[in-house]
């Protein structure tokens, strides 16, 4: 913990918004450090923003409330990313706008290792369903929904089991990026769009 944050000032009325980002950077630079949501304490996060534990509360009712907080802010910029590239694409062709979210998720992973490393190697505590829905993981899941659903209207069947298709692209961009983090081959990003491509050709026919 720094000095600074040891001493931090009391935010004047009106900005428990600054408090609530605070808390949230000092969640996860802690995060980085210990790698999961038990090991995680709110005390230590308190110590990190620099203010009393139970401060946390006015913002997050627990810690898991806490973390996907934390989680989210980085879901939002990946999933900003993908909407942007899909605006980008043609838009009277939803396989290209597909194309074109599935690429910039590859390249938005590459571009930001440790942002990446965060949201897919916290170890979380395990939730029931009803509360898992809710997780930030669902701004990128429902993007991938909404376009293989415009896809369908548009005359392309989905092979397989249509509700498990988001997921199935999910987990194999995500294996991809990964194979391609860590494998000591040349890193040329135009492989991935590769991929993407093939994904695409085995999910989608007409």
């Amino acid at each position: 913990m720094s000095e600074s944050a040891a001493v931090r000032p009391r935010n004047p009325r009106g900005q428990g918004e600054r408090l609530r980002a605070d808390l949230l950077r000092a969640t996860e630079r802690l995060l980085e450090e210990v790698g999961s949501e038990d090991a995680l304490s709110l005390r230590a996060v308190a110590r990190e923003a620099g203010v009393a534990a139970p401060s946390i509360y006015r913002h997050f009712a627990d810690k898991t409330e806490l973390v996907w907080a934390t989680l989210e802010v980085s879901f939002e910029r990946l999933a900003q990313a993908m909407t942007q590239a899909a605006a980008r694409a043609d838009a009277d062709d939803p396989v290209e706008r597909l194309r074109a979210e599935l690429r910039a998720y590859c390249h938005y992973a590459v571009a930001h290792p440790a942002t990446y490393r965060l949201l897919y190697e916290t170890r979380q505590t395990p939730v029931g369903p009803e509360r898992l829905s809710g997780h930030p993981a669902r701004l990128i899941v429902h993007s991938w929904s909404d376009a293989l659903a415009a896809c369908e209207a548009a005359g392309w069947r989905v092979r397989g089991t249509r509700s498990e298709a988001p997921g199935m692209l999910w987990s194999s961009v995500h294996g991809r990026v990964m194979l391609w983090q860590v494998m000591p081959s040349r890193k040329d990003a135009s492989r991935l769009d590769r991929f993407v491509d093939e994904i695409l050709h085995l999910l989608l026919e007409r």
